[in-house]
């Protein structure tokens, strides 16, 4: 009997570790999965920025139900708020199949004032085609008084155009900020194509100042600090006391609330770059090189994290999320690392990462309150996820905003 035994219990090891081997991957899953919070801010979310208001900083963005905004502080679920606005958010009217109102497509914001920039539409034709007809920019140096908001003139800064071939409406122009988390280094940009002549025309600049229509703040871009002057400028970044303009679509800093930064990173499509505050003569050096392109960058003291998403690809392993570590002087690694967080659980491949901001860039990753909104532009997606994620640290992993 006692052989017999034996014999079974030989057997029956190596079959425990073969179900062991195969199930602890799943379990480690499982362990990554936490309870979903309900969804609260919603939508192709593509900047969050930070205001200072009323001697406070807050973050605002634009999502459903329009201008939503919170305490920079604030690290509870469900707390953003929604702000009026001044005119009226875009509906369908059913009754004469066509748009109403406008739609808040983006929010920016230099040291002392907030821009809303908005569009309506116009349906027609049989066909019921809805194009754009004009772009509005509103300005506020106190948002949260619906009175104080100014209407700017962006006919010439922000033109839409008409292709007769394809019979669409495009934009070819762009607004960017610097968004630091600096009061005093934060400026917001417009760059718009305008044609000299029917077959000629160059890129110009303006830089959204107070009140003014934008029009009559143009700026002369002297460098690039990623390519040559004729590329066109995508983003910006304050950095060794002035604003740095780049060809790439991703630049930040490691700048805290209360310390000048020392780093400045951008994504050269696949590649992490970066230099040094007492370096920056010399050239950019790799960090690391992301699974596809890099759509976001946020810095945590002791890591960088990766947003990916290729916004033209329709495949559905375009996107996601990774990081990538720093030593203790703030240098990146030369390659990225595992999350210690459920991260790239939630974020995966299929969602493509449109904006990522730290809202307490001088704490570590784990320390820290994170944003990202993500999209997805496959068959693959959940659109129940199509919105705004956070890590908080009370909560200790990313979960649905």
């Amino acid at each position: 009997m006692k052989k017999i035994n034996k014999i079974t219990t030989i057997l029956f090891l190596p079959l425990l570790m073969i179900f062991s081997s195969c199930f602890d991957p799943i379990f480690y899953e499982v362990r990554r999965d936490v309870a979903p919070e309900s969804a609260t801010v919603s939508g192709n979310i593509g900047q969050i920025t930070r205001f200072t208001m009323n001697g406070e900083e807050y973050l605002f963005l634009s999502a459903d139900g329009g201008l939503r905004y919170k305490k920079a502080d604030n690290e509870t679920h469900g707390s953003w708020a929604t702000m009026s606005v001044p005119f009226s958010l875009s509906s369908f009217d059913f009754d004469n199949t066509g748009f109403n109102g406008k739609q808040l497509i983006g929010v920016f914001a230099n040291s002392d004032t907030l821009y809303l920039v908005a569009a309506p539409y116009k349906t027609t034709g049989s066909e019921g085609t809805t194009n754009p007809t004009t772009l509005d920019i509103w300005a506020s140096q106190k948002p949260d008084v619906l009175s104080s908001w100014v209407h700017l003139n962006a006919e010439e800064c922000s033109p839409y155009l008409y292709n007769s071939t394809k019979e669409v409406y495009y934009s070819d122009f762009a607004f960017f900020q610097t968004n630091a988390p600096q009061k005093a280094h934060r400026h917001a940009y417009i760059c718009t194509y305008v044609k000299d002549d029917e077959t000629t025309g160059s890129y110009k600049y303006f830089e959204l100042v107070g009140t003014d229509d934008s029009s009559e703040n143009p700026v002369t871009i002297s460098k690039v600090e990623d390519g040559n002057i004729d590329s066109r400028v995508y983003s910006a970044a304050w950095f060794n006391d002035e604003v740095k303009f780049f060809n790439s679509k991703t630049v930040t800093t490691d700048e805290t609330k209360n310390s000048e930064a020392n780093y400045i990173f951008y994504a050269d499509g696949y590649t992490l770059k970066y230099k040094t505050k007492d370096n920056y003569s010399s050239d950019w050096e790799k960090s690391c090189t992301a699974g596809t392109v890099i759509s976001a960058l946020a810095v945590t003291n002791d890591s960088i994290l990766i947003g990916m998403g290729e916004l033209t690809s329709t495949t559905s392993d375009a996107g996601g999320i990774t990081r990538v570590l720093r030593d203790k002087e703030g240098k990146p690694l030369d390659t990225t690392s595992d999350f210690t967080t459920n991260a790239d659980f939630q974020i995966t491949s299929i969602y493509k990462v449109l904006t990522l901001l730290n809202a307490t860039p001088d704490k570590t990753e784990e320390e820290s309150a994170l944003y990202a909104s993500i999209t997805f532009s496959s068959y693959s997606g959940l659109h129940d996820n199509i919105g705004l994620w956070s890590y908080y640290p009370a909560r200790g992993n990313w979960n649905r905003e």
